[in-house]
């Protein structure tokens, strides 16, 4: 008869995988929610990166051309940048706040404007007596409107702060990954084994380029794309040209999907104008977005990602889910630098593993016929 304490080893022994594996999924459950809980942080971070990398090439352009250091090259690089944007924001945003403002005092016209709605109207008070006048519907949207514009400008202020403390956090970040992406590459390097750093180093620096050509390259097609359906709003004559072609632009930065979002806005506003212009306006977005997509894009930006149009989707899915817009944005570079980490390293490690427990495998004898 065994002794009780073997007995009791044994059953240690045999629960201790049981009680890793429960101890693994409960920190996995806890890592998970902390990553949630500071995923602003994150995404502060992931941002900060992809501005590094975008500068990283003009920046050592300055560097090689002028001997400037890497640090200063890269800060005259944000300052040439930031004068860019308050020069167009000078000249910008002035009649785009004044245009919205217009927006919200004809928004009575452009409901009035349609007899199908009033009489819609008319039909459905017939049924609910209780509902107001049309009329009195009309005075009330307009000044929903003027409300919403009142409390997002009384939330400017603090909007403003916050937008602010995100870009100097950018700014400082990203300028700390850039002078030190060699060390941060070096030691990432020293930590893996001699026989991989050679692979690593490439997917490292393929990264590292990739995602900052694409988001050079997505900075200049959103100003094309802008400043075409600006000329084309203009040429149409449908109202409120700069906020919509502003619209239009930042659509570009979620892909598939974005950019015919956010013509949504400028298609309603050219219904509600004249059907004229509707068609007019849809016509020239279809021209617009096949231009970006056959001629503009292929050249700006080439193949920078070269990642599935599915995986493309999903990331734009999950990324709004987690952060917003900009988590739609941050998400295709994110998506892209897993697929090139799969396909450089995770794929030739699992064939390699394959190719050697092939090869390892016995040769079942081979049997002649007498």
């Amino acid at each position: 008869m065994a002794p009780s304490g073997d007995a009791s080893e044994s059953f240690v022994h045999r629960a201790l995988p049981i009680y890793l594996g429960l101890l693994f999924a409960i920190l996995t459950v806890v890592a998970v929610v902390i990553l949630f809980m500071v995923r602003d942080v994150l995404l502060v971070l992931f941002v900060s990166a992809l501005f590094a990398a975008a500068l990283t090439g003009p920046s050592e352009w300055l560097h090689r051309r002028f001997r400037l250091p890497l640090g200063l090259a890269a800060v005259v690089i944000y300052i040439a940048s930031f004068a860019v944007i308050v020069g167009i924001g000078w000249i910008v945003v002035p009649p785009l706040l004044g245009q919205v403002v217009e927006f919200a005092d004809r928004a009575p016209e452009y409901a009035d404007r349609y007899k199908g709605v009033r009489e819609a109207y008319a039909e459905l008070r017939s049924d609910f007596p209780a509902l107001p006048p049309f009329e009195e519907q009309l005075s009330r949207l307009g000044a929903a409107i003027v409300d919403r514009a009142g409390e997002r400008a009384a939330a400017l202020p603090g909007d403003v702060f916050s937008i602010f403390l995100d870009l100097l956090a950018v700014f400082f970040v990203s300028l700390l990954l850039l002078t030190n992406r060699l060390r941060i590459r070096d030691f990432v390097l020293s930590l893996t084994h001699s026989d991989h750093r050679r692979r690593t180093s490439l997917v490292l620096d393929r990264t590292w380029l990739r995602i900052g050509g694409y988001l050079r390259a997505k900075v200049i097609v959103m100003a094309i794309v802008g400043a075409l359906t600006y000329v084309s709003l203009i040429v149409i004559g449908v109202p409120f040209a700069i906020p919509l072609s502003v619209i239009v632009a930042f659509g570009e930065l979620i892909p598939l999907v974005g950019s015919w979002l956010a013509r949504i806005p400028l298609l309603a506003i050219a219904a509600l104008d004249s059907p004229r212009n509707f068609v007019l306006a849809f016509l020239a977005s279809i021209l617009i977005q096949n231009l970006q997509g056959y001629v503009i894009s292929p050249v700006v930006e080439g193949d920078q990602l070269d990642i599935h149009p599915l995986l493309v989707f999903v990331a734009v899915l999950v990324g709004a889910s987690l952060g917003g817009a900009v988590g739609a944005f941050v998400a295709v570079p994110a998506a892209a630098i897993v697929d090139l980490v799969v396909r450089e390293v995770v794929v030739p490690w699992r064939r390699a593993q394959l190719r050697g427990s092939a090869a390892a495998a016995p040769r079942r004898p081979t049997t002649h016929a007498p």
